[in-house]
This record gives C-alpha cells, sequence and structure tokens, in this order.
C-alpha cells in the first residue's frame, strides 16, 4: 500500500490534494473527461471546498473560476449604485478634462441635488420617472428651467458614458426635464439715473468711497466681476487708453481635492472670445489713475503667479464675488436708510434704490451703449461674446427711455 501523501506539517492530505510552493492548498481531479480545480489557503478549507465542488459536480451547477469571475463582475455591475458611478465618473472622465470651476461646480450640483436620492439607487434600476420627479420636485422649489437643463446635462453625460461601459441599456436623463420652459426673467437693468445716483453716494460715503474705482470700472467697462478683480497693473495701458482681459478670479470651493475648502484661483476667461482689449472711457481712466496712486503699499498677494492686483482691500486681499455682492447690498441699504429719513423730514415718499447684483453692471453697460445707438458688433467685441445673438437677446435691454426716445421720433 502506498504511503499517503503529507503537507509540511506532517498531515495527511486528501485524495487529489497537493500543497502548493506558498503553502496553500489544490484539489485537481478529471472527472468524465472534464478537468476541475479548487484552492484553499488550509487544509480544512481545501477539504470543504472540494466536498462543495463534488456536490455541484454531480448536481452539474459546478462554474469554474472563469465562469465565477464572470458572474461576480455582472454582480457588481447590477449591484453599483449612481453615486458608486458618480465617483469612478468623475475620477475617470472629468479630473484633469475639464476646468476645475466646472469639475467643482458639477461636484457641488450632483452631490446637493441627486447624491441623497437616486444617488442611493443601483443604476440598472434607475428610470427617467426617477430624474422627472426630482426635477419636478426642484422646479415646485423655485428653480428655473435652465437650472434644471444644467443638472439634467450633468446626468446625461454620467448615463453616456455608463452606457458605454455596459452598466445601463439606455440614457434615463434623457427627455427627463418635462418641466415648461419660462420666459427669461427681466435682468435688473440700472437707469442712467439709478447708476449716476449709486456711484454719486459711493463717492461720497467716507466708508466706502473706496470703492467708487471699482464701480466706475464695472459700469463703465462692461466687463465680467471675475475679470474686474483678476485685474493686475501690468493689464492696465494708460498710454493707449485700454485695458486687457485675459484671465478672471474666482472663489472654488475644492470639493474633489480638499473636502470642499475654499480657495482663489485664477483661470482663463469663458471663452476664446472673452480674451480681448476693453477701452478705456476717460471716467474710467481717472477712476484708475486715482487707484493707482491710492494703491496699499500691503499688495503683495499672489495667487497662481499673478501679483500686484488692482483691486485689493486695505488690508491687502483680493476682492472676490461674495465681497462685492455683499459690499452692493450694504450700500443700497445704507442709501435707503438715509433716503428714507430724508423723505420722512420732507414729508413725502422716500424713493427706494432697488438692489442688484455685480453682474447687472454688465447688463447695464451693454444697454447703456445700446441706448447711445453703438453699433452691435462693436458691443460684441467690448463684451467678448462669440455670438452676435447673446449680445442682443441678453445683455442688451429696452428701456423706457429708448421707447419714450424712439415714439418722439416716429411723431417728427
Amino acid at each position: 500500500m502506498a504511503d499517503k501523501r503529507k503537507d509540511s506539517n506532517g498531515r495527511i492530505m486528501p485524495e487529489n490534494v497537493t500543497q502548493r510552493k506558498d503553502g496553500t492548498y489544490m484539489w485537481r481531479k478529471s472527472i468524465d473527461g472534464k478537468k476541475y480545480c479548487v484552492y484553499g489557503k488550509t487544509l480544512g478549507e481545501i477539504k470543504q471546498k472540494k466536498d462543495i465542488a463534488l456536490g455541484e459536480i454531480r448536481k452539474g451547477e459546478y462554474k469554474g473560476k472563469r465562469e465565477r469571475m464572470k458572474e461576480e463582475k455582472e454582480t457588481a455591475i447590477n449591484d453599483i449604485t449612481l453615486n458608486e458611478w458618480f465617483s469612478q465618473w468623475e475620477e475617470a472622465y472629468r479630473v484633469g478634462n475639464v476646468k476645475e470651476t466646472t469639475l467643482n461646480n458639477e461636484h457641488l450640483l450632483y452631490m446637493k441635488y441627486f447624491s441623497k436620492t437616486i444617488g442611493q439607487m443601483k443604476i440598472k434600476s434607475i428610470r427617467q420617472i426617477d430624474i422627472t420627479n426630482i426635477l419636478n420636485t426642484l422646479n415646485k422649489d423655485g428653480q428655473s428651467y435652465n437650472s434644471l437643463a444644467q443638472y439634467t446635462g450633468i446626468l446625461s453625460l454620467m448615463f453616456n458614458d455608463a452606457a458605454s461601459n455596459g452598466l445601463v441599456d439606455n440614457n434615463p436623463a434623457k427627455g427627463a426635464l418635462k418641466v415648461r420652459k419660462q420666459d427669461a426673467k427681466e435682468k435688473r437693468i440700472l437707469t442712467e439715473q439709478e447708476e449716476q445716483r449709486f456711484i454719486d453716494f459711493v463717492k461720497n460715503d467716507r466708508c466706502y468711497k473706496k470703492y467708487a474705482p471699482l464701480f466706475i470700472t464695472g459700469f463703465g467697462t462692461g466687463m465680467r466681476i471675475g475679470e474686474i478683480l483678476s485685474l493686475t497693473w501690468k493689464d492696465i495701458d494708460f498710454k493707449n487708453n485700454s485695458i486687457h482681459v485675459d484671465k478672471t478670479l474666482y472663489r472654488l470651493h475644492d470639493y474633489v481635492k480638499q473636502g470642499g475648502k475654499t480657495k482663489l484661483i485664477i483661470t482663463t476667461p469663458k471663452t476664446k472670445s472673452s480674451v480681448r482689449n476693453v477701452p478705456m472711457l476717460g471716467k474710467v481712466k481717472e477712476a484708475l489713475l486715482e487707484q493707482r496712486k491710492n494703491r496699499s503699499k500691503q499688495n503683495t498677494v499672489s495667487i497662481d503667479g499673478y501679483k500686484d492686483f488692482v483691486f485689493i482691500s486695505r488690508s491687502g486681499n483680493v476682492f472676490y464675488y461674495d465681497n462685492i455682492r455683499e459690499t452692493i447690498k450694504r450700500i443700497t441699504g445704507k442709501m435707503n436708510n438715509e433716503e428714507k429719513e430724508a423723505a420722512e423730514a420732507e414729508g413725502r415718499e422716500p424713493v427706494i434704490f432697488e438692489n442688484f447684483t455685480p453682474h447687472c453692471m454688465r447688463h447695464t453697460f451693454a444697454t447703456r451703449c445700446y441706448e447711445k445707438g453703438m453699433r452691435e458688433k462693436v458691443i460684441q467685441k467690448i463684451l467678448g461674446h462669440s455670438k452676435i445673438d447673446m449680445t442682443m437677446n441678453v445683455y442688451t435691454h429696452t428701456t423706457d427711455e429708448m421707447i419714450k426716445e424712439d415714439l418722439r421720433k416716429m411723431e417728427e
């Protein structure tokens, strides 16, 4: 009788079981011309796996390594949630391929509006109606059509790439936006009188007069607020009365790499057409010369290699969008408080000054140009738009003064 084989510890191994060089065990046997093989880390484990394999072979249910791996892969695909896919998709398709601002904006919107709803569902089980219901709810909560279209666009990109990877058969985000497209809300445009009233107040207010050059530049150039705040003195050409625009400043919440930590970044403008030279009106030149004369000695801040910024605080920090928005809010609040006091003393109704956002300065400038008869292509060039319809449909507005003037011309 042949000696039974033993393992490295002197234990007798079952028939067809061998110990491998790394100390693990293998059971291998041919049955009806077909080879079967299983592995185990311990002798007890290989005995158990051998018995299970023999039982499955007798029932015709045995699955080899390749079959099991394929099945496990399919199970993993079917079990992946939208949140899990978003993490994979963001890392593979977005990081390094889109602007940092775009990347973090997408991350914020997805996490805010989808991560706690369909994000927890299996990706294969998500239907169009699931997305439609979320969009309808957001619409009832006051979200605009354009905002919902942006959110749906992110989902659509995700599902298109999921389909390319075999995770879904179709894109449930396609056609999911069912809410009616509303008419665009009329933008706040300051009249000439309002613009002058605001500038005069700022220039003469002890607390806020330091902001006068910034607001004069905003109303006098039509530049985006991020473009204004990113200006350095190298961009200002006093000799040729021109301002060079080739960058913009953002205050970014870095959700992808730094868990939402805030930082200021300088990036390229919105479009290629946004790189331009903006003419410097006399009032803008005068304001910037005043700003240069009074510039802070603490102007040492550096962002992404840029320094010597035109507009900084007295403490030497660069302004960002939220700073200016809140400053405008405080200024208009102070204007209205003083107006109410004056109206009460004079026995009249106060003329309340409606608050506005920094971007309203851009709309106001474009409309002012249009009022004065400037050619559309010239306005487009100054604003840095790639298409003329953007300039005419979005950034120029028909004011009451324009209507009255045209009616007067018709009467004549």
